[in-house]
């Protein structure tokens, strides 16, 4: 990922190479990608912020209540758009 071939190719006088880290990148986000994707990170482990169920529940209710109101939000603004186009065409024909 970091270290392409045509880094390799040419490398200008002023330019000092203190280490080689590209392979080791590479390697590293290969083995995070695999675990992530084989389900196997993050495990127990390395997930210690754990919801209690109380705390679970009030965060459902919260998400709940958003949803809601989100929900009567959309519904408000559907029906004053259609009330803008069903004046618009309304206007269209002459009708007022």
């Amino acid at each position: 990922m970091l270290s392409h071939p045509h880094h390799e190719e040419f490398v200008p006088k002023f330019c000092k190479k203190y280490a080689s880290v590209g392979i080791q990148i590479n390697d590293g986000l290969a083995q995070f990608k695999k675990e992530v994707e084989g389900g196997v990170f993050p495990g127990k482990d390395y997930s210690p912020y754990l919801m209690s169920e109380e705390e679970e529940a009030k965060f459902d209710d919260v998400i709940s209540e958003h949803a809601e109101k989100t929900k009567s939000k959309l519904d408000a603004s559907d029906s004053k758009l259609g009330m803008a186009d069903e004046s618009e065409q309304l206007s269209l024909y002459g009708n007022k």
